[in-house]
């Protein structure tokens, strides 16, 4: 950042901002860094010091799950795959009621969708 003008600083600044990833500064401007970064880490003659609002990470969970989920995915050669979800783990209960209805499926010769397959080969029952 010591060789940027102000109107680079403002664009690198906004588009830290606009990232959706992590990113690790090291700067000597405390300005540019103070506005974009609620915690600074410092390293000093081998200490580690912490500065700034450690409890921003706390918010950043409701903004991960406020997020859109992504469906489909296109590669280069224009093929669309979908893209399952993340699992929600079953309580005790929902898994019980689940391994009832896939033994009953396979007692009766009835195919498995692809979930109750992997739960199926998870728990042992193929």
């Amino acid at each position: 950042t010591n060789y940027l003008d102000r109107e680079s600083l403002g664009a690198l600044a906004g588009a830290i901002e606009d990232f959706a990833g992590g990113v690790v500064m090291i700067t000597h401007n405390n300005e540019f860094c103070s506005k974009l970064c609620p915690e600074t880490w410092v390293m000093d003659a081998g200490h580690l010091e912490t500065k700034g609002d450690a409890d921003w990470m706390l918010k950043q969970d409701t903004k991960i799950e406020d997020q859109q989920q992504i469906t489909e995915m296109t590669d280069a050669a224009g093929n669309v795959s979908k893209v399952k979800g993340q699992k929600k783990k079953l309580s005790k209960k929902e898994e019980k009621q689940l391994m009832k209805k896939i033994k009953s499926k396979l007692k009766n010769g009835e195919g498995l969708d692809t979930d109750e397959e992997e739960f199926a080969f998870e728990k042992d029952l193929l």
